[in-house]
């Protein structure tokens, strides 16, 4: 258990150091950059920039990139170590679960009967899901079936409106002609 903890915190103190190595800018160079480059004097096309603020410049950049290399060493270093250390801290936790494995205690009691037990208990929610499905599959032809005696109802109700309609224009306009007949005459 304490090896356990000793891995845990290792490893979280790598991460946690490779996170804040990664995420520090160096704003130093950049504003010795700025002077450097952008506020040196001109002369028409050309900039004037003094030797020593470029040199100093570098001197800061290879610096930088060292501390930067040395960091990175380090903390391969650390990581290296605790890589080392995580087989060793794996094979002490399975010692220590194969000594108070709970799988080991209900082996010892009846597997057997928990295995049949969950086997019964998966073949009565199939056979629950399938007589549910069958009766879902039923009612869905039973709605279709209403579905198209309906369509067939409507489009008979539609065809006969239709047919008294024509009839009813007819007669309408022989109504009208005899109107237009008899105020002719």
């Amino acid at each position: 258990m304490k090896n356990i903890s000793l891995l845990t915190i290792s490893l979280l103190l790598i991460f946690i150091s490779m996170n804040a190595i990664a995420q520090v800018p160096d704003t130093n160079l950049a504003k010795q950059y700025e002077e450097v480059v952008i506020k040196s004097g001109s002369y028409k096309v050309y900039k004037n920039i003094r030797k020593t603020k470029i040199e100093q410049l570098w001197k800061n950049v290879t610096d930088s990139l060292q501390k930067e290399r040395q960091i990175a060493a380090e903390s391969k270093a650390q990581l290296e170590k605790g890589l080392a250390e995580i087989p060793v801290l794996q094979a002490e936790i399975r010692e220590l679960k194969e000594a108070n494995s709970p799988i080991k205690k209900l082996s010892n009691v009846s597997d057997t009967s928990l295995l049949w037990g969950l086997i019964v208990l998966l073949a009565a929610g199939i056979v629950f899901v399938i007589y549910r499905s069958r009766s879902s599959v039923q009612e869905v032809k039973e709605q279709n079936e209403r579905y198209e005696e309906l369509s067939t109802e409507f489009r008979e109700y539609k065809s006969k409106a239709a047919e008294k309609e024509r009839k009813l224009a007819r007669e309408l306009q022989d109504e009208r002609n005899l109107v237009d007949e008899l105020k002719g005459k």
